[in-house]
């Protein structure tokens, strides 16, 4: 068996394919199925052809073109990630129309495209009249659910968290952000949640800069943390304290985070759009985003005051049983062919 893997993604630095979870995990499940990984961010890599046997490629733009660099050396070409572009309601015409180019071109000259979200499936049914292209296959994001465990619910805390990109304000707005923000305002106006405390995880920029003016406009600096980048460990330690989420995304093509902190048995805010509805589905709080926040606040500080332990036992499992690494493991031995004494 061909066994090389050219592991690509356009990002500026081959730091985030640690950084970021899922290409990290996609990284070790291919490994664990019996491959060798090479980690690539230059087109350039794919002109070197006796150096890999399959190109592994993230995202349905840039990576047009080591797919077509790699079809015309005879290798195998499968791509995955989300396609947010392809979402009509949370992009341009003009994006969307260049998207739905890319999309089919990449499909063209691919083995196989590894869909991860309902959303995403749909969306692409719409570009090819209601049908999926053979060439696709789903595949949902996974994460280590045993990481996020947490039995000991006695040393939850009272804090809010959200994971968000902060370097460019255009993604803040996207994740919600700012109308996170507003809602732990009001809800630290509650005597129950007087004393929260609210934390904002990623990496800043821009984007949390506006965020730090916006919180002191509404006189809740104290109150909200803001950690930059941090390791695993950290980010998992937070979850585990945490006893909420936020995630009052615009459009969220899957939601991984949203996965990790209800494996954590946080209690999920969330705004319900597209990924949202298969990974959260109906465990957590939805607020409607297109309407006044201020008015929803009573709603979702009622649902709070509510929710109960055996509520957050059925978001875990659900986690749990359709959202584990094996799951995504099994699918990629099928994508990749893998010889059955290889599965053992």
């Amino acid at each position: 068996m061909k066994n090389r893997v050219l592991f690509y993604s356009s990002v500026r630095n081959k730091d985030l394919f640690r950084i970021q979870r899922f290409y990290h995990i996609d990284i070790e499940l291919i490994k664990n199925i019996g491959f060798n990984i090479f980690e690539s961010n230059r087109i350039s890599d794919f002109l070197c052809f006796w150096k890999y046997d399959i190109a592994f490629i993230y995202f349905y733009r840039y990576g047009l073109f080591p797919a077509i660099l790699s079809r015309l050396f005879l290798k195998k070409v499968y791509f995955t990630g989300g396609i947010d572009g392809l979402e009509e309601s949370a992009t341009s015409r003009r994006s969307y129309m260049l998207q739905k180019i890319l999309f089919k071109l990449c499909y063209f000259f691919s083995n196989k495209c590894i869909l991860v979200s309902l959303a995403d499936e749909g969306n692409v049914k719409k570009i090819y009249k209601g049908m999926l292209p053979p060439k696709t296959t789903l595949s949902f994001h996974t994460i280590e659910v045993e990481q996020y465990d947490n039995e000991e619910l006695y040393e939850k805390q009272n804090i809010f968290t959200t994971i968000s990109w902060m370097e460019n304000i255009e993604n803040i707005y996207r994740k919600g952000v700012d109308k996170s923000l507003n809602v732990f305002k009001y809800l630290t106006e509650k005597t129950e949640y007087s004393e929260a405390i609210m934390y904002i995880i990623g990496k800043e920029g821009d984007g949390s800069n506006y965020l730090k003016k916006l919180c002191a406009a509404m006189n809740i600096s104290d109150k909200v943390v803001f950690t930059g980048s941090i390791d695993e460990d950290r980010k998992i330690d937070i979850l585990k304290r945490s006893k909420h989420y936020f995630q009052l995304s615009s459009y969220e093509g899957f939601g991984l985070a949203v996965l990790e902190a209800m494996a954590a048995r946080n209690i999920i805010i969330h705004s319900g759009v597209g990924g949202l509805r298969d990974t959260v589905k109906d465990y957590g709080i939805k607020v409607d985003i297109k309407s006044d926040i201020r008015r929803q606040v009573d709603y979702i500080y009622r649902e709070l005051l509510n929710y109960n332990l055996f509520q957050l036992d059925l978001a875990q499992k659900h986690v749990t049983n359709n959202y584990s690494n094996i799951r995504r493991e099994s699918h990629f031995k099928k994508v990749f062919e893998v010889p059955y004494e290889k599965t053992n």
